[in-house]
């Protein structure tokens, strides 16, 4: 009875590997064929040979070949051996099988079979991975356990891979200077074939099979090493389907026309216009130079270094038209008119597709009908536009460019990955259903440190099945079984779910605000103590990035360094520097010493950022990374880097004497002992409440505190206090129904002061589970802790945890429906109690959706109890998605969030809310009630409380 097993490597001897010279695919084969050999040499140490003949075949071996492209295989599938029904016919799927005396000499051998080059590809790399091989094995350093011997049980001897889900699947190197450009002309000399190999060897582990190459000064088949095409020719050996950006038509590199515009002309002119022989001509060679290559080829044309088209709409879009037929010709003459093509509805492309009032678009021009649409998002991760129902099934489909990395305006972000996999999974989710399936490309800028969304966008593209619409909430497990490919065997299990925790942390705090754009005024260190809670969550982050570091074995630290404790860190530490930055400017205004505690730990932070650069460009993988950590972060005040700067900082002589100041959490003011009576604490919700104590002379000054309310206690009653430290002041909430008012007194050698305190008690014994309860005016509830969800034709709420500003989100699935009216559209209910009868203001916090068509807007309707519900838009009406000229799309995608006002006049008492959901894609995060005008803060008033269960 044959083994249930496969031995790769045992007792110093590896099984060898066997590729058809004669096969069409050789080349590339063998290229992974010798890649996967490596990583088994460095599992094993042992390596195991690649043969073209079988004759040097014995014992097990492996046998890797497409079909009709390897005559072995085709053997053993013409007697029945190996049965490829399942995946002949298919794109790009492979089955593994074990086969006994496959060829003579040979007992056992592992065949992986292709139903095409990329297929058999897959399937090689699919044993790098189950012998503990981390795609990120080059980019990220991610060391594998070793092993003496590779065994492979049977569990694992025999599969069928699926289909892909999405047809073109990639990513788009962009922004590459300072970065990636610094680091590759230092490692490589330039974006050569050396480079490339690294990239196409990425995308075949990552099971994607196109690429956009870097663009702003390299040309990508003229920057050859062996020859000027080196580059194109690996990318065709790979399986690699080369395109270009979306403003580099017919094979040719943005740089290239000014360096050879002169070999066509007289005239430097990017203009088809005014220019159109030599541009045509200078396509032509394009086309003469890449045409055996397999690619997905991008037509039109958009003004030189991604800039705007320069004429009236109806001359651009009539332009527009003379260049396709020109390109679209010249594609004929060399016989790549069947070729697939794409067009790229980018920016101010979008409205030349749909056309305006005035003028018709390019959407229902025939002459389009074989092209594959390429739609984009907002540059901020927002889809922009998708095809209405009628549109979604044109032959040549469609496709997104999707960013998790951009150089325009309002702002550029090219640091750290800012983009939660939450925000990917429900905009790219929307994307599929709307038919949206022929191209996925995401701009990932310098590559590093985008490891972990790049590896997310692939796999989604690949198995959207198990990953997409279906498959709610799967994020957090994706980024468990992600940390456990790359860290899992050294670490035990609570280890990579703290590692995973904090991945999704620091990348959910950098959706909420981008780095680049955070300022000491971004969070307010007075109200809701929104600061202050802000900077204890990077705090957290920083203490669990060094908690799992020492558990880190030395082979991955510098793995670690890269994909977790780097841009969890500096994520952090950026926070933490324009937070100190803030509080230096708070308490220099108050006349605190404080402010130099502040100023002292912003410059620490300053420090910091400089510091972590500087490990990553040079301090970890013996340097590897030189010049990769190079764009700056910080400050920025354009819509690129010119400019940015650190926080600057004051600092305060101290006066002679000692000043003894009080600060109150949550009040506006500091308060100079002896001078004022200072009322705090009314309408208390929480258990814990802290006041800091500083002065304007000596380092401290002695203290007592005392109060006549038995419902508070004080943390410290005597002794010294260093200036900023606090007290601790907590409610006894079993007696808090004895009194209401107090009084605390704080003496110091600067004089008293006394804190009276009061709290406003509501009996809650007859209200209703999951009623929020009115104070400070203020109502404030987190958009899935609803009473009641109600579907309606066949469209429900559902939470997508973790995803938002707050706690999470809510957003109706299917996410393809919209509802004219109220009373047809599912609603949320949630109880309110409120203590006055008042006009209040409630505002809904969005998601920064677009309006996804040229009709739709982002509309919602809300009511209370029986009355009629208000219809609203959380666009305006001027809002234009991706155009950083309008302010209110520029206001969304900075605050990452529509907050949107209805006005609804209430009496005292519970009230039912509803919040009925019209337009599809409207994602609801937060909803605050108001009774008075809401106080400066990023992230809005804290959740109020509520009653959990009857009482």
């Amino acid at each position: 009875m044959p083994t249930q097993e496969l031995i790769l490597v045992k007792q110093g001897k590896a099984a060898k590997i066997y590729v058809d010279p004669k096969g069409k695919d050789y080349a590339g084969l063998r290229r992974v064929a010798q890649s996967f050999a490596a990583d088994v040499k460095q599992v094993t140490e042992v390596e195991p040979e690649i043969h073209a003949q079988l004759k040097a075949l014995d014992g097990t071996v492996i046998i890797a070949g497409s079909i009709g492209s390897n005559e072995l295989i085709d053997r053993l599938i013409a007697k029945g051996t190996v049965d490829v029904s399942a995946i002949q016919g298919k794109r790009e799927c492979y089955k593994i099988q074990v086969v006994e005396e496959p060829t003579a000499g040979v007992d056992k051998a592992l065949v992986i079979v292709g139903s095409d080059k990329r297929g058999t590809m897959y399937g090689i790399y699919s044993i790098s991975e189950k012998i503990g091989v981390s795609p990120w094995k080059y980019w990220a350093d991610v060391i594998p356990e070793k092993k003496a011997d590779l065994i492979l049980p049977d569990s694992q001897l025999h599969r069928i891979s699926k289909e892909p889900s999405v047809k073109y699947r990639g990513i788009f190197l962009n922004d590459d200077w300072p970065s990636l450009g610094s680091w590759v002309t230092q490692r490589f000399g330039d974006f050569n074939e050396d480079f490339y190999d690294k990239v196409f060897e990425l995308i075949l582990r990552l099971k994607g099979n196109y690429l956009w190459p870097a663009m702003w000064s390299a040309e990508f088949s003229l920057n050859g090493k062996s020859n000027p095409i080196a580059n194109a020719q690996h990318a065709q050996e790979y399986g690699i389907i080369m395109g270009t950006s979306h403003h580099e038509p017919l094979f040719r590199a943005g740089s290239e026309w000014q360096k050879v515009y002169n070999q066509y002309g007289t005239s430097n002119l990017w203009d088809f216009a005014r220019n159109k022989q030599a541009i045509t001509d200078f396509w032509e060679d394009g086309i003469k130079r890449n045409q055996d290559f397999d690619n997905l080829i991008t037509l039109g044309m958009r003004g030189e270094s991604d800039s705007a088209l320069e004429g009236s709409d109806q001359e651009n879009i009539d332009l527009l038209k003379d260049i396709i037929l020109t390109q679209k010709e010249l594609l004929k003459k060399y016989n790549l008119e069947h070729s697939p093509q794409i067009l790229a509805v980018y920016k101010e492309v979008e409205k030349y597709w749909y056309g305006t009032a005035e003028v018709e678009g390019l959407k229902d021009w025939e002459v389009l009908n074989d092209v594959s649409i390429l739609l984009a998002d907002d540059n901020y991760g927002n889809l922009r536009k998708i095809p209405t129902e009628h549109e979604r099934d044109r032959s040549a489909g469609w496709g997104m460019y999707y960013h998790f990395d951009y150089h325009g305006g309002p702002h550029s972000y090219e640091w750290l990955n800012t983009i939660p996999l939450e925000k990917v999974w429900e905009q790219m989710c929307m994307a599929f259903d709307y038919g949206i399936r022929d191209v996925w490309i995401v701009n990932v800028g310098d590559l590093k440190p985008m490891e972990l969304p790049i590896s997310y966008f692939m796999e989604l593209a690949y198995d959207f099945e198990a990953w997409g619409t279906g498959a709610i909430n799967r994020t957090e497990e994706y980024t468990k079984r992600w940390v456990e490919q790359q860290f899992g065997y050294a670490l035990e299990h609570e280890t990579c779910l703290g590692i995973a925790q904090l991945l999704s942390e620091y990348t959910r705090m950098n959706g909420r605000r981008k780095p680049e754009i955070i300022y000491p005024s971004t969070f307010s260190p007075i109200h809701y103590n929104e600061a202050q809670r802000v900077l204890k969550q990077a705090i957290k982050m920083e203490n669990a990035a060094d908690q799992h570091h020492a558990l880190i074995p030395e082979s991955l630290k510098d793995a670690y360094y890269q994909l977790v404790y780097f841009p969890a860190a500096a994520s952090a530490n950026v926070l933490k520097m324009q937070i100190y930055a803030r509080l230096n400017e708070l308490y220099t205004g108050r006349g605190s010493i404080l402010a130099n505690t502040y100023a002292t730990l912003t410059h620490e932070a300053i420090d910091r950022d400089k510091h972590l650069e500087q490990v990553y460009n040079s301090g970890i993988t013996e340097g590897k990374w030189q010049g990769m950590m190079s764009s700056p972060h910080v400050g920025y005040v354009h819509w690129n880097a010119e400019g940015w700067k650190y926080p600057e900082v004051s600092t305060l002589i101290p006066a002679k004497g000692s000043i003894l100041i009080v600060d109150v959490e949550g009040t506006e003011q500091a308060y100079v002992a002896g001078t004022a009576k200072l009322p705090v604490f009314t309408n208390l919700q929480k258990e814990n409440y802290c006041i800091t104590i500083s002065n304007g002379g000596e380092a401290g000054f002695e203290y007592q505190a005392r109060s006549n309310v038995a419902w508070i206690k004080l943390e410290k009653t005597s002794g010294w206090i260093k200036a900023g430290e606090s007290l601790h002041v907590s409610v006894d909430w079993e007696k808090v129904r004895e009194t209401s008012t107090g009084e605390i007194t704080i003496s110091g050698a600067g004089g008293t002061v006394k804190v009276s305190v009061a709290v406003n008690f509501t009996d809650i014994q007859d209200v209703p589970a999951m009623t929020f309860i009115e104070t400070h005016n203020t109502v404030s509830i987190e958009a899935e802790h609803t009473s009641s969800r109600v579907a309606q034709s066949g469209v429900e709420w559902k939470t997508i945890a973790n995803y938002g500003r707050s706690l999470s989100s809510v957003k109706m699935f299917p996410d393809t429906v919209s509802f004219e009216q109220p009373e047809n559209a599912p609603y949320l209910e949630y109880q309110v109690l409120v203590q006055q009868n008042a006009d209040y203001s409630l505002t809904a916090y969005i998601a920064p959706t677009n309006n996804l068509s040229q009709f739709s807007g982002l509309k919602y309707a809300v009511g209370f109890d029986a009355q009629t519900p208000v219809i609203t838009d959380a666009l305006p009406t001027d809002f234009a998605g991706g155009n950083h000229d309008n302010e209110p799309w520029c206001r969304a995608v900075i605050d990452n969030i529509h907050t949107v006002t209805t006005s609804h006049a209430l009496t005292k008492g519970i009230h039912t809310l509803r919040f009925y959901g019209l337009d599809a894609g409207l994602v609801l995060q937060k909803l605050v009630l108001s009774a008075a005008e809401l106080p400066y803060s990023y992230l809005g008033p804290e959740e109020s409380f509520y009653t959990r269960g009857a009482h």
